[in-house]
């Protein structure tokens, strides 16, 4: 056929796009499944922009859900296209009469084509349709493929001539065989009882979907869930005669029969003279499976038709790529990745020396070798590897043997589990300390923060398509992992990334493997596909080793998500700014239900050798680094408590959280002329609300010192119950939430937080020591004093909060009694976080009565963990050996002590 007589048939030609579907697996409220991008361009004006280009002009596009938004996206390149409204969504064939009844009313006469608005077609398929269909003086022509292919679809019957006889969907086939089943069970026993759970069991053996199974069963299920039973004869009436069997045209068929007898399958693109349309659409049926009116049907129309001998022809592509539909996130994010890479091989074909636009093509041999050149090199540390080190570590040649030993075990699984001769980088990412802004960073509070000589090592090689597979060197603790990205993306209806971690799936996942290492990964790398959409990301093979502490409070498992990341960043050549990074690592780990913020993972990512870096958020940036004092040490101390985020501890986490949040709504209604000043918690001080530190007081004075659960919706209003809804479903609800005392915490460490930088730059470790303590009595639990050389008495420590103690305060700054003044001011509050444990307040107190130690408090979230210990260099063997005497020996706990430095943050190791 040429060109010309296929231009003339598409100028003739019209075309109805259906687009009225709700699309509720894409997780949109807002925008319509055809209106998301595919490459930067929206589905359906991909399509139109095609169908323009072949000429044709009599365009109409069927609306319904979210109209608007098609509507608009549309409309605004092309005025002239034509919209009808389906008002209500009753399958594909009642839309395609809608919007062919719109040609009719014309008087429009021709060759009309049908597709959906989530099609992709390549171009090739229009010249191959339009082909067939004058060639053969076809009536309609459509597309199939392989059932391998899309297994999912609608299966064409022909008979051994080939001509087609009609279209199955396979819901029907489904309930087909069910019925079968059925019938077998009624008949075994006539008389006998059938119970409900026996007809559902056997159902969703076939539509694993209880809901869709129901659906599909009709209204006699009901009859029977309401009588709990049915007897086998009266089952056989309900099924009737020909239950179990389909009937296509004058012919029976089993669900077996159609299955063998269906080579391909229907993808749903049609080209068909309007008589066709015209005739066939209005006689369809809904009585099937879903009760609706399939477009399909006109393909079992035309095959069985005793008035009428139309003519049909199939299309029959085997190259997917030709065809391609979207119905949720993960299939969409594969639509892309395809044709990138026809515009990768398109720009390779017609420009030969150029490269491919991804990572691999571009990384160097500094940082991309074999896995087996790799070890050799940390094997024989050759000047240019120690050099590296040193930049990374410093110079004490003892932490780079220490560290060479973590890479070297990395490689040695991966070549085990790999190959050597896989190419592959060279990803780590450190431990960290927060020195002073616990708790503080998710409620717009600054960080100070450094990144220590402990780290966890990723060897990783690129895959070609997105799953990961997981070898870690502490198999019984970490065993081998192995997921696609996009199998999980695409269980379940995906808008924003909150609602997809508070879906039920991945609730339900996370409480099915509560600790399991390979959640930080999934974390970081589906967050990272969340944010970039129009990107499938590729998987990668990767062996892991590393030697922080876990459950600790050092972030071991922050450091998986950020090492995670920086490996899938690199692969992919994903454009991410480390500020953009730090914010998706801590949005990325809400995945395993905790409700932290970026702190961790911006120590882990930003740290700078012998540097505290100063951090803010909303936005995030780095406010600044100083030097860690040449006087003094650093020393962490492990309680030998384990404190899992992701297990019983996740509930008392977020129940904090949750206190600040309510907390912090309560003052904002209750204080409505400085409410439009009150973003984040961190506002509220006495420079951003222009008042006294005692007018912050009697603000604080508004919120309860506890409020009951169980009157939460009543005392927040109507207006807050989306987000209060929002907040309790990240944890068990207690029966009260602590309020005044955390958000006083968090008040005061905001404060505390930013005088970090002043205090250690000008040399006065005694003072920020002091604020340490302050710090950590926010956070404890208990009381130690030493009774004796070898006892310690121990009483429970609660701050006061009362009505009556902030009058104090408020009464302390106006004594003009300058240590009264002093301890009364904003910074000085210790608040009640109340996230310490017995043992982890003892081992504080231990170290704050030793000559030399400037200060110790709480590391990482809490609840257990380690300690961190600022002391003068000369005072470090005195603090470690009080710490074994009083602490370590009394408890029988291994002596886990640790004096670290200040190391660079993660990265990829190039030399």
């Amino acid at each position: 056929m040429a060109q010309a007589e296929k231009s003339a048939l598409w100028s003739d030609a019209a075309v109805v796009i259906l687009c009225g579907g709700k699309g509720t697996r894409m997780g949109s409220d807002t925008r319509h499944k055809v209106c998301f991008p595919i490459d930067g361009v929206p589905a359906i004006i991909r399509t139109v922009r095609m169908f323009e280009a072949y000429g044709l002009k009599r365009i109409v596009i069927v609306v319904g859900a979210l109209a608007g938004d098609v509507v608009t996206t549309v409309g605004q390149e092309f005025p002239n296209v034509v919209f009808v409204y389906q008002s209500q969504q009753r399958g594909t064939g009642h839309a395609a009469r809608i919007g062919v009844n719109a040609l009719n009313n014309l008087g429009f006469k021709g060759p009309v084509l049908i597709t959906m608005g989530d099609k992709v077609l390549e171009p090739i398929v229009l010249d191959q349709m339009a082909e067939l269909f004058v060639r053969r003086r076809a009536d309609m022509v459509f597309v199939t493929g392989p059932r391998q292919q899309n297994p999912g679809a609608g299966r064409i019957v022909t008979d051994k001539s080939g001509k087609v006889l009609g279209n199955i969907e396979q819901r029907d086939i489904q309930l087909a065989q069910i019925y079968a089943g059925l019938m077998k069970l009624a008949k075994a026993g006539k008389a006998a009882s059938i119970r409900y759970e026996q007809v559902i069991d056997l159902g969703l053996k076939f539509i694993p979907n209880e809901k869709k199974l129901i659906k599909a069963l009709g209204g006699w299920i009901d009859e029977v869930k309401k009588a709990g039973q049915i007897s086998g004869r009266e089952l056989l009436t309900k099924l009737g005669e020909n239950g179990g069997l389909i009937r296509l045209g004058k012919n029976s068929y089993t669900a077996e029969e159609l299955e063998k007898a269906a080579k391909t399958v229907n993808l749903s693109v049609y080209l068909g003279d309007s008589e066709f349309w015209y005739r066939t659409l209005p006689t369809l049926s809904n009585d099937n499976a879903q009760g609706e009116y399939y477009l399909p049907d006109v393909i079992t129309l035309g095959g069985t038709s005793d008035e009428w001998a139309w003519k049909m022809q199939q299309y029959e592509i085997t190259d997917p790529s030709l065809v391609m539909a979207f119905n949720s996130p993960d299939e969409l994010l594969i639509i892309e990745d395809t044709l990138r890479r026809k515009n990768i091989k398109a720009q390779l074909v017609n420009q030969p020396s150029s490269q491919p636009g991804s990572a691999q093509a571009v990384l160097s041999g500094r940082e991309f070798r074999k896995a087996g050149r790799w070890l050799e090199m940390f094997e024989t540390w050759p000047a240019k590897l120690a050099n590296r080190f040193t930049e990374i570590y410093g110079p004490d040649k003892a932490i780079h043997q220490a560290r060479r030993k973590i890479f070297i075990n990395a490689l040695k699984l991966f070549i085990k589990r790999y190959g050597a001769d896989r190419r592959v980088i060279v990803v780590r990412a450190p431990g960290r300390i927060n020195l002073l802004g616990r708790h503080v960073d998710h409620r717009g509070g600054a960080v100070n923060v450094l990144a220590i000589d402990r780290d966890v090592v990723f060897v990783a090689a690129p895959r070609t398509d997105d799953v990961v597979r997981l070898a870690n060197v502490d198999s019984v603790r970490h065993p081998d992992r192995e997921f696609s990205i996009g199998q999980m993306l695409g269980q379940i209806e995906w808008g924003d990334w909150l609602s997809f971690v508070n879906s039920d799936y991945v609730r339900r996942m996370i409480a099915q493997t509560r600790g399991d290492w390979s959640n930080y990964i999934k974390a970081s790398l589906l967050r990272l596909q969340q944010n970039f959409r129009q990107v499938r990301l590729l998987g990668f093979d990767t062996a892991v080793c590393g030697d922080i502490p876990q459950a600790a409070g050092l972030s071991s498992s922050s450091a998986l998500v950020v090492a995670s990341a920086e490996v899938a960043r690199i692969l992919n050549g994903l454009d991410v700014e480390a500020g953009e990074l730090v914010d998706l690592c801590g949005q990325g780990e809400w995945f395993v239900g905790s409700r932290g913020g970026s702190a961790d993972h911006a120590a882990i990512r930003m740290g700078k050798r012998g540097q505290i870096a100063h951090v803010k958020f909303f936005p995030f940036q780095i406010d600044g680094t100083y030097s860690f004092p040449d006087s003094c040490r650093l020393v962490i101390a492990n309680s030998g408590i384990d404190a899992h985020k992701s297990s019983t501890a996740k509930d008392k986490f977020n129940q904090k959280v949750a206190s600040y949040e309510f907390g912090f709504m309560l003052l904002r209604e209750r204080n409505k002329e400085v409410a439009h000043l009150l973003e984040h918690l961190r506002d509220i001080n006495p420079r951003r609300l222009n008042c006294l530190v005692s007018q912050i007081y009697k603000l604080l004075l508004s919120i309860p010192q506890e409020l009951a659960a169980n009157t939460l919706r009543d005392v927040l209003g109507g207006s807050y119950r989306d987000q209060v809804d929002r907040i309790l479903s990240s944890h068990e609800m207690p029966e009260k939430y602590d309020l005044r005392n955390v958000v006083l915490y968090g008040m005061a460490e905001c404060e505390r937080s930013l005088l970090a930088p002043k205090l250690l730059s000008e040399n006065q470790p005694e003072t920020f020591g002091q604020l340490m303590g302050i710090s950590h009595d926010g956070d404890r639990v208990s009381k130690h004093v030493k009774n004796g050389k070898a006892s310690w008495l121990m009483r429970d420590y609660q701050f006061d909060i009362s009505d009556a103690a902030i009058h104090r305060l408020c009464q302390d700054l106006t004594s003009e009694d300058p240590r009264r003044v002093l301890e009364a001011q904003l910074y000085m509050q210790a608040g009640g976080y109340g996230c310490s444990t017995r043992q982890i307040d003892k081992m504080v107190d231990i170290v704050r009565d030793v000559p030399g130690c400037y200060g110790a408090q709480l590391g990482g979230a809490g609840l257990g963990g380690c300690i961190m210990i600022l002391v003068r260099a000369d005072a470090c063997d005195r603090v470690i050996e009080a710490l074994k005497t009083d602490y370590y020996r009394p408890a029988k706990v291994n002596p886990m002590l640790h004096a670290c430095q200040p190391v660079e943050g993660s990265g990829m190791i190039c030399v």
